[in-house]
């Protein structure tokens, strides 16, 4: 989740948090930051790490340089992500920052509750050279975050009066959001300690995929954050995922479509995406997956079936009629190996194509598309 969606759920379960409004791209910024109080400061919002290191986060002096900054980022494009949203704050008078958080470590089944006075910093840095500055208490579901380890926790950061009773307060609503929305990790990073308390100026929050049927939170993020052709994948019912390469793959299985890539990428070929058109699969539904990879523009597209419950003349019929529809479709090779794969390559040599058994000669046909 981004900075501005963990935010939202922060405010909902109480955490303090700074003044600050929400830009999203195509709104009006001068009309969104008209009224603000200047100095603040301006965040993309972007699933990338650092954001201050690569220039994404300043401060805005006025209005004016408000409007410019969004301007500025909005344009930006970072590691392959652009910027969607920004966030403008108001400046936190800080007095100390910390780092907390609640996260999952699956392999020992527990939870950990982990702090530190270092907070504002990678935290990763900080426990690869000062492991001693890093608090961490664990705990299990089943018994949860008790106040007297969230006390523990508070008392080693230093806090006392009311600020110790805030900071655990503020543990264990992070460990109340953690539970309620199944989360991997619920962190602030910062916390900071102000004149008026302690605020979380930036938040992170990582959510099971897996959860997603109980969790209706974790479909909108999902169905919000798919590009045009994963919410076509999605709702046919690919496993798609979308690559910068010039190869269309079309598979069918996981693990084949996966070690086809690795083959492809140890030979120095880039593929365009990753598609498992999936197990007995109709002709409809690969035709389906080619109209996706032909949106892709790929230079050529590899089809890889290794037919078991699959048939490789259905397969093959939907490649002959992708192929009537789609005149601006890009050359294409094919390998068939399995059920029906007579029938299959005899439809498609009926229809001026070739077909390859062995998958070693298909990606060395691909290599000489690719060189023409």
């Amino acid at each position: 989740m981004l900075e501005y969606e963990s935010k939202e759920i922060f405010s909902k379960f109480d955490i303090p948090l700074v003044k600050n409004i929400l830009i999203l791209r195509g709104e009006d910024i001068e009309d969104k930051v008209k009224g603000f109080s200047f100095p603040a400061i301006v965040k993309s919002q972007i699933a990338i790490g650092s954001r201050k290191k690569a220039g994404l986060i300043k401060i805005a002096q006025t209005q004016e340089g408000a409007v410019s900054l969004c301007r500025e980022f909005f344009s930006r494009n970072v590691a392959g992500f652009t910027v969607e949203a920004i966030i403008i704050e108001e400046l936190a008078k800080i007095d100390q920052e910390y780092y907390c958080s609640i996260a999952l470590d699956a392999s020992e089944r527990q939870f950990y509750l982990i702090a530190s006075k270092e907070g504002g910093i990678d935290i990763e840095e900080v426990s690869k050279e000062r492991p001693e500055a890093i608090i961490k208490l664990n705990f299990s579901y089943s018994m949860g975050l008790t106040e007297n380890i969230a006390r523990a926790a508070a008392t080693q950061l230093g806090l006392s009066g009311t600020s110790l009773q805030l900071g655990i307060n503020i543990f264990l609503k992070l460990w109340e959001i953690a539970k309620k929305l199944e989360a991997q990790l619920v962190e602030i990073n910062p916390l900071v300690m102000t004149p008026s308390g302690l605020i979380a100026v930036d938040g992170k929050m990582i959510l099971d995929d897996d959860a997603a049927f109980r969790q209706p939170i974790i479909q909108n993020l999902q169905e919000r954050k798919l590009n045009e052709l994963e919410k076509l994948a999605k709702k046919v019912g690919f496993s798609f995922v979308e690559l910068s390469g010039e190869i269309g793959i079309l598979a069918n299985g996981a693990g084949l479509t996966m070690a086809l890539l690795d083959v492809l990428s140890d030979l120095g070929l880039q593929p365009a995406n990753f598609l498992d058109v999936g197990g007995g699969a109709s002709k409809e539904r690969v035709y389906k997956a080619l109209e996706l990879i032909f949106k892709l523009q790929p230079k050529t597209v590899l089809v890889n079936i290794f037919g078991g419950i699959t048939r490789c003349d259905i397969v093959a019929q939907a490649i002959i009629q992708a192929l009537k529809d789609f005149s601006d479709a890009p050359p294409m090779v094919i390998r068939l190996t399995g059920t029906n794969e007579k029938e299959g390559i005899a439809l498609l040599k009926e229809a001026n194509m070739d077909a390859f058994k062995d998958i070693m000669k298909a990606v060395k046909k691909i290599k000489e598309v690719l060189s023409e």
